[in-house]
C-alpha cells in the first residue's frame, strides 16, 4: 500500500503491532515516533528512538539528538529530515547481578523498570522496513547519512564497518511504485499461460540514493571529551559537511539546469 503523504503515511503506522516494538510501546502508552523535518535535502536516519524520543514523539531530541543538531546549527543547515529504522523505541529491561530487573522511583513513589536501549534486530527492522522505505520514497533525498552501523547496513545491504567505511558514499536502492515487465524466469519471455490465463509478470521499480555512512551520535555523545583532531566529534562533523556539501552542490546544479531552460525558452520564443 502507497500513500501520498507523510502524514498519511504516519497515520496508517501509528497502530501498528507488527513486532514486540509496538506491542511494548501501546502496553506503556508510549509515543510513536516518526520522522520530521524538510525534503528533498539531506536525510538522516538513526537506529531507532531512545528515551526522551519517546516520551516527546519526536525524533533525536534527548542528548543524542543534541549531538546532531549541534552539528547541523554549526553549518547553520536546516535543509534536513530525520527519522530511525524503526519507529518504537527498541529496549529492554536493565538488570542487576543477580539478574533481577532493577526500578528507579518515579512519581509519587511508583516503582518504575529500569531500560537499556538497544540496537533494533533484523526482525524489527525488517517489520518496520515497508514505512521506512515508503517515508524515503516521500521524503526524496538528496543524500542520505546513514547514523551508524544499524542504519547502514539495513540501507546497503551489506555488512559495514563503520570506522572504516564512515564518510564514503555507496548507492542503495529502495521500492518504487511503478510496475515493470519482466521475463518469466524459466523460458524468459513476457508472458505465459497458467491454467488457461495469460499472466503477465511485473516487478516494482527500483530508486537509488546515495548514501554517507558515518558514526552514530551516540558513540560520539560518549567520546565527546575527546578534542582531538581526529577525534569522534571531528569526523563526525566532517561528515555530515561533506553531506551538505553534496546537497548545495546538487540544488546549485538544478538552479543552472532551470535557468538555462528558461534563457533557451525565451530565445525561441
Amino acid at each position: 500500500m502507497t500513500t501520498n503523504s507523510l502524514l498519511s503515511l504516519r497515520n496508517e503506522w501509528e497502530p501498528c503491532q507488527k513486532c514486540v516494538l509496538g506491542e511494548r510501546r501501546l502496553s506503556k502508552n508510549g509515543s510513536f515516533v516518526f520522522g520530521e523535518g524538510t525534503v528533498h535535502g539531506v536525510m538522516f536516519i538513526g537506529d531507532g528512538p531512545g528515551e526522551t524520543d519517546e516520551e516527546e514523539g519526536r525524533p533525536f531530541v534527548g542528548q543524542t539528538g543534541e549531538v546532531l543538531r549541534a552539528v547541523l546549527q554549526k553549518y547553520r543547515f536546516e535543509h534536513h529530515y530525520i527519522t530511525n529504522l524503526v519507529s518504537c523505541r527498541p529496549c529492554t529491561p536493565l538488570l542487576d547481578d543477580a539478574g533481577l530487573p532493577r526500578f528507579r522511583k518515579g512519581r509519587y513513589g511508583a516503582a518504575i523498570p529500569l531500560l537499556r536501549d538497544e540496537t533494533p534486530t533484523p526482525e524489527q527492522q525488517l517489520a518496520c522496513s515497508a514505512r521506512l522505505y515508503e517515508e524515503i520514497y516521500l521524503v526524496d533525498p538528496v543524500i542520505i547519512v546513514a547514523l551508524g552501523a544499524a542504519a547502514a547496513e539495513f540501507l546497503l545491504k551489506k555488512p559495514v564497518a563503520i570506522s572504516r567505511q564512515r564518510g564514503k558514499a555507496a548507492q542503495c536502492t529502495i521500492p518504487g511504485r511503478v510496475h515493470q515487465a519482466v521475463l518469466t524466469e524459466k523460458k524468459q519471455v513476457w508472458e505465459r499461460r497458467v491454467n488457461g490465463v495469460t499472466v503477465r509478470p511485473t516487478r516494482l521499480n527500483e530508486v537509488r540514493y546515495t548514501v554517507l555512512p558515518t558514526l552514530h551520535p551516540a558513540y560520539v555523545l560518549r567520546k565527546i571529551s575527546d578534542h582531538g583532531t581526529d577525534s569522534p566529534w571531528s569526523l563526525f562533523a566532517s561528515d555530515i559537511k561533506k553531506a551538505i556539501q553534496v546537497h548545495d552542490l546538487v540544488r546549485d546544479n538544478n538552479t543552472e539546469e532551470r535557468e538555462n531552460s528558461n534563457d533557451s525558452e525565451s530565445i525561441t520564443s
